[in-house]
């Protein structure tokens, strides 16, 4: 898995992979078409992410044989897989840089698998959220650059506005 503060799209795949085994071109273009409004990923990125997930035991791959075409990759979920998935769409993003695309594969997830539990996914998302304010607000008032106040409170007017926008994705969703 990569380093902790980088958003990784592994757990996404996993998500995709428990509607039933896929081959990689089919993943791709799935993840295109539900996500890539949100989250941008290159082909050879997926391929790349689905060999460390096969490694990692999480996927399993088969290669299928294909009339007159090169034998394809096709990817299963495993329990351990299904685990890391499902224990990755429960928890809040910890980092405002990353709310935009993981936060939002996560909303993604809990509508098209109908899970229960988004309004506690949102409260612990706004716990996050309310947290980061108050650390903000503090290094604020302890600064004395000017510069580095404004850059404080700019970050402390994003994470607000995201706390309002996730009540409203509660009446949305």
């Amino acid at each position: 898995m990569p380093r902790e503060d980088a958003v990784s799209p592994q757990p996404v795949l996993l998500g995709l992979l428990i509607a039933g085994p896929r081959h990689g071109y089919e993943l791709y273009q799935e993840f295109d078409r539900e996500l890539g409004r949100v989250w941008e990923l290159g082909l050879s990125k997926l391929y790349a992410q689905l060999k460390q997930l096969e490694e990692a035991g999480l996927v399993e791959a088969q290669t299928e044989p294909q009339p007159s075409r090169p034998a394809r990759k096709v990817y299963h979920l495993t329990p351990e897989g299904r685990a890391v998935f499902v224990d990755w769409v429960r928890q809040p993003t910890p980092y405002l840089r990353h709310i935009r695309v993981e936060f939002l594969a996560r909303l993604y997830f809990f509508q098209w698998l109908a899970l229960d539990g988004l309004d506690d996914l949102v409260a612990r998302q706004q716990a996050v959220c309310q947290d980061q304010i108050a650390r903000f607000e503090r290094m604020a008032t302890e600064t004395d650059d000017s510069f580095r106040r404004c850059v404080l409170e700019f970050r402390r007017g994003q994470l607000e506005a995201v706390v309002g926008w996730l009540d409203r994705c509660l009446e949305i969703l």
